[in-house]
């Protein structure tokens, strides 16, 4: 069998293990992994706006009763205390351009609506008791409570939003709740994204790129031009781990695919992870990277572990 070779990246407890291909972890050979690890920093882009005119536009509300629900994102690692910030990372939810899609927004708070470029226009209905203005690259959208008999009264009826970003049309249905402030990231338009992550990407080796995008999975905050899908998926990998899939994200035009696990110990005794678990044709069929979060595992803990592997061009 082939020697097996590593090399440790520490970001905050955090270990990567690089690896040239796919294989199985129990009797392949395992590739060899980089010299050196990288530090990444994130660019940020935008694109110019051009506003379109929405205010003659009908209702669209009995057309939509299949919408997808957008809800506010939830850190997929369990909450701890701790002063790392990063201990408690928060993936984003993206809607997409063109489709009407339910959210539900906070009917006591003000919401914000974040575009991956400047904002060029808002329009709601007022009469729903629906206010909100935008500024640069964000809206404020809040529901408008009534005094009744001394007492305040809060919105129940759902209501249009139309946002103009990056020359495209964001058509949301307002639920209100009675929850905290929300706040909603709209995609860029299917156009801008393959330019965008080539532009993000493009002078990055490919050790780097695969650095850069566990880094942002670590911290759970990603560009808008990224395809993120939530799941729940169980693997069935090891008799000792409940493994599932919690999150995938695909770079579009870059031809990477980061997935985000859970993992956790079925044993009533500590377990030790490591990368060499993982290589394996259950967990991806083009392993280019493992990364684990904490390597002991504790009766009733969990952690998390991030697979970067390389996209096909078909897919």
């Amino acid at each position: 069998m082939k020697k097996f070779l590593s090399t440790c990246l520490c970001l905050p407890s955090l270990c990567l293990l690089v690896a040239a291909s796919c294989v199985q972890a129990a009797d392949a050979p395992v590739p060899p992994t980089v010299d050196e690890a990288l530090q990444v920093q994130t660019k940020a882009t935008s694109t110019k706006v051009e506003p379109e005119d929405l205010k003659n536009q009908t209702s669209i509300l009995p057309t939509v009763p299949q919408a997808p629900v957008i809800r506010e994102p939830k850190p997929i690692k369990p909450t701890a205390s701790a002063d790392d910030p990063f201990d408690n990372p928060t993936p984003v939810n993206f809607i997409a351009p063109e489709i009407p899609t339910i959210v539900q927004l906070s009917n006591r708070d003000i919401n914000r609506i974040v575009c991956s470029g400047p904002m060029s226009d808002l329009i709601f209905s007022e009469e729903k008791g629906v206010t909100g203005h935008f500024s640069g690259n964000s809206a404020f959208v809040k529901f408008k409570a009534e005094d009744t008999n001394g007492e305040l009264a809060y919105a129940e009826t759902p209501s249009e939003l139309f946002v103009v970003c990056n020359g495209a049309v964001y058509t949301l249905i307002a639920e209100p709740h009675e929850i905290n402030s929300v706040t909603l990231h709209l995609a860029a338009p299917a156009k801008d994204v393959f330019q965008k992550n080539i532009n993000l990407y493009k002078n990055m080796p490919l050790e780097k790129q695969v650095l850069q995008i566990i880094k942002e999975g670590y911290e759970g905050g990603y560009p808008s031009s990224y395809k993120i899908a939530n799941s729940d998926t169980l693997i069935s990998l090891c008799g000792d781990l409940r493994i599932n899939l919690m999150q995938t994200v695909d770079v579009e035009g870059v031809g990477l695919r980061l997935k985000q696990f859970q993992v956790a110990s079925t044993k009533n005794e500590p377990v030790e992870l490591t990368e060499k678990t993982f290589l394996s044709l259950e967990i991806s069929e083009s392993i280019l990277a493992v990364a684990i979060e904490n390597h002991v595992l504790n009766t009733g803990e969990e952690t998390r572990v991030f697979v970067v592997e390389k996209r096909e061009q078909s897919q």
